[in-house]
């Protein structure tokens, strides 16, 4: 036998038959019994040919094991059927046991007496029989926690039953163990007649697919997604179409979310573009769910807004990501507007810029560590430039040719605040930048020799646009080939320059950009980021970091591999209390006791928008030669990381213990019960 486990020697079809072999065989009988199973046994009665779940052969007897779930056996003719097929085994002497869903989930312990019994009655699979079995509660058979937390709407016989449907079809299976456990948190939170959750999930978490599956279980007629700008508005479209690769439904790594039945009738709007205006009423009546960003809300009062289109009843359940940058008039008339709506908000940070707090109720909260322990997270490696100056001196120049001293990342802070002076930032002296580029070469280097065959990538983060191409040049001198970013570009030149740096065929390994990757970009091929700017809010750091935390995932990488984000930066810009604010975590959380919930959407990074010319005069900063050294650290060391999985893995079995003793007369010591766990269940 290839294993040690039933778990992984007898295979299984469904989800039932896998339930059947972890909860009752595996308590039943011990590892050997499984040269004796057979799945999937072909019987000929009379020239009909009968499939069984489950054969065991012993010496004696030939034990039948029929698997019964509701959708399968619920009709008259399959009641009839089953009967007929039951019979007729039992004419050729086969013992026949039957197991439905519910009886494994709620009397699995009586299961498991049931067939020790009928084993015991043959010499041979009587010898596998576990005496007084330890029966552990099943804790992945939950029934499905949607359809009573979400009844169908009172509603015409003829008008549209999706969500109904998808309730049903919804398979939790190919989600992550986080996402999971967030939809279940998010159902007996909206089963109290709650309306205003929160979950806090970390980068690389898969918060997309959590709010696709959420707006699939909670909605009774029409879900509306709303997110801060068009990457992550981008990032939906492609996750409910079905014809596109990584779209949420059909393609997750483990299988469809909803299989067998359609992807939602999805409409995209982009307020950005006047768009809004063109789109009928009834054209979004016709969509089940509506993406957009908060931009096209607009106001029910007036005629050019989303919100003027629709009645407070046509929305019934909002998604909000990265709702730690909500502004605060949209949003709070979106809510006003759909007041009896249920509202998911979802972010990996709610600390914001102007220091105020998402208002809601964190029903779920999944930490970093959490998503490098279980493999969906990088490890983080931090390489400091330390200058040998207590602090970075910088020069703004003015046109009329006078200077005025910037010393310190404070100051720097301040000045930042006029996006005039940011646009026309640079570095007089480029030795910071190229300390900084020696060392993202070097790491480039490391990463691809690791990632090989993955072309891994580097995302700058500049002060503005003068700043990225000075960044950009200096990174082509150092042999990185890069691009800037940035909004005054058009569309065109965008989606041309994103294609060469997202393409596996592209040419550009680095892109140096302004606020325009930021929350809500995906690509995980990025291994090295650099903010070459200061950052005062953590959150907006935080969503830098983001961008290249996900795990690569490629058939030609060993999955066991360990890979490492690596982010470079400068000693001075005042990001070492951002990733002390990483490693405790301490400050991630939104505190529903402040009313002021909602700040106002951030400023564009850019000094006029788009076609415009500005006619300021435009200072320029300088900044002094430094010299100094490196040094660097993780974030989480590789002992935290597996004592964090050793914690969680000891509170999973306390809990799964609890069950099972509030049910057993005479349970077993909890050292005894964790060995047969993991001996049984890995």
């Amino acid at each position: 036998m290839s294993g040690t486990r039933l778990v992984d020697m007898v295979s299984s079809t469904s989800y039932l038959e896998s339930a059947f072999v972890k909860w009752v065989l595996s308590a039943a009988a011990g590892a050997g019994i499984a040269r004796h199973v057979a799945g999937q046994y072909p019987v000929v009665v009379e020239g009909r040919t009968y499939r069984l779940d489950y054969l065991l052969t012993g010496s004696r007897l030939r034990v039948v094991v029929e698997l019964d779930g509701f959708e399968f056996h619920s009709s008259r003719a399959a009641f009839v059927h089953d009967r007929i097929r039951q019979n007729d085994l039992v004419g050729l002497k086969y013992v026949v046991l039957r197991f439905s869903y519910a009886a494994i989930r709620e009397h699995t312990a009586r299961c498991v007496a049931q067939l020790q019994r009928v084993l015991l009655q043959d010499p041979v699979l009587a010898t596998y029989v576990i005496p007084d079995p330890i029966v552990p509660v099943p804790d992945d058979m939950d029934p499905n926690p949607f359809g009573l937390v979400t009844p169908p709407p009172p509603r015409p016989a003829n008008d549209r039953d999706y969500f109904d449907r998808a309730r049903k079809c919804i398979d939790l299976g190919p989600l992550r163990t986080c996402q999971r456990d967030a939809l279940v948190a998010l159902a007996n939170y909206y089963r109290r007649g709650e309306v205003n959750a929160a979950c806090v999930m970390s980068v690389g978490a898969g918060k997309t697919a959590l709010g696709v599956a959420a707006a699939l279980a909670f909605t009774r007629r029409r879900a509306l997604i709303v997110t801060p700008g068009r990457v992550i508005r981008g990032t939906f479209d492609t996750a409910l179409d079905p014809s596109l690769a990584g779209n949420v439904l059909y393609t997750l790594r483990a299988g469809p979310l909803i299989a067998g039945l359609r992807a939602p009738v999805t409409q995209v709007l982009d307020g950005e573009g006047g768009a809004i205006r063109a789109v009928s009423r009834e054209a979004l009546l016709s969509a089940e769910v509506i993406v957009t960003n908060f931009h096209s809300l607009g106001n029910a009062a007036t005629n050019d807004g989303l919100l003027a289109k629709l009645e407070p009843d046509d929305i019934d359940f909002i998604v909000i990501d990265e709702a730690h940058i909500a502004a605060a008039d949209s949003y709070q008339r979106l809510f006003a507007r759909f007041p009896r709506a249920r509202r998911l908000l979802m972010s990996a940070c709610f600390s914001r810029a102007d220091g105020k707090s998402v208002a809601a109720d964190v029903v779920y909260r999944y930490r970093l560590i959490d998503s490098i322990a279980d493999g969906h997270a990088k490890h983080l490696r931090a390489h400091r430039f330390s200058p040998d100056v207590e602090q970075t001196e910088y020069e703004i120049a003015w046109p009329d040719g006078t200077r005025e001293p910037i010393v310190g990342k404070d100051a720097l802070l301040a000045v930042l605040e006029d996006e005039r002076k940011v646009a026309r930032i640079t570095a007089t002296s480029e030795e910071p930048i190229r300390r900084i580029m020696t060392i993202v070469r070097d790491r480039l280097a490391i990463q691809i020799s690791s990632l090989a065959p993955v072309r891994p990538r580097v995302l700058f983060a500049a002060l503005g646009q003068l700043h990225a191409e000075q960044i950009s040049r200096i990174a082509n001198e150092y042999g990185i080939a890069s691009a800037t970013l940035h909004h005054s570009m058009t569309d065109s030149d965008i989606a041309a320059t994103r294609k060469r740096f997202e393409a596996d065929s592209g040419n550009l390994q680095a892109i140096v950009q302004l606020k325009m990757l930021g929350q809500g970009y995906d690509l995980p091929a990025i291994s090295v980021v650099v903010p070459m700017r200061p950052y005062g809010s953590f959150g907006e750091f935080y969503q830098l970091v983001g961008r290249g935390i996900r795990v690569v995932h490629h058939p030609q990488l060993d999955a066991r591999q360990e890979q490492h984000l690596d982010l470079v930066y400068h000693g001075e810009l005042g990001l070492d209390s951002h990733l002390e604010t990483l490693r405790v975590e301490n400050d991630m959380d939104p505190h529903p006791a402040d009313a002021d919930a909602f700040g106002d959407a951030p400023l564009p990074d850019r000094a006029t928008r788009p076609g415009t010319r500005s006619t300021v005069p435009m200072p320029t900063v300088s900044v002094l030669a430094e010299q100094g050294d490196t040094r660097q650290q993780f974030l989480h060391t590789l002992d935290q990381v597996q004592a964090r999985r050793q914690e969680r893995e000891l509170h999973a079995l306390a809990n799964s213990y609890a069950r099972y003793a509030a049910t057993t007369p005479n349970p077993k010591p909890f050292e005894e019960f964790v060995a047969v766990i993991r001996s049984t269940h890995g």
